[in-house]
């Protein structure tokens, strides 16, 4: 049997998802393969407004930051599901959740709420409501699996 691997959305498409559904974002692009998305989100009407970047180059992983407000420990522990540098474990990497040919608007933009929720929730009681799955070694995202077909 012949596999192939799926290709990635084009970072055109990628711009155009991203700008299609959050129209008062801000997208840079370099070339063809890489992106920088910037973005509000507020994952509950209660919830404090959040400017969120996605780094992203083609056929990479996704780095996504809070910018604003700082995120803030809860009585000095580390927080709970990031990568060095404060970026956000959204996924599993391990189960190849996520790969190039999904679309940032509908799955990271929309984890990165779902995190943030989960962050709100950590902060006011000290529990993590997502998922507990530990990182992987050194607290690094693993490369993801090959996408086949």
């Amino acid at each position: 049997m012949y596999l192939r691997k799926s290709k990635p959305l084009p970072i055109s498409v990628q711009n155009m998802h991203l700008k299609g559904a959050f129209p008062k974002s801000k997208v840079t692009m370099s070339g063809n393969n890489k992106l920088v998305w910037t973005g509000k989100l507020q994952p509950t009407p209660l919830s404090a407004v959040y400017t969120v970047q996605i780094s992203y180059k083609l056929d990479d992983t996704p780095e996504v930051r809070v910018l604003e407000p700082r995120l803030v420990s809860r009585n000095g522990a580390r927080l709970p599901h990031v990568f060095s540098g404060n970026l956000l474990c959204l996924f599993r990497y391990k189960y190849g959740e996520w790969n190039s040919t999904m679309s940032l608007a509908a799955t990271i933009v929309p984890w990165t709420s779902l995190w943030l929720s989960h962050y709100e929730v950590w902060y006011a009681t000290g529990t993590w409501c997502g998922s507990k799955e530990e990182h992987p070694a050194k607290d690094e995202p693993r490369e993801r699996p090959s996408a086949a077909i």
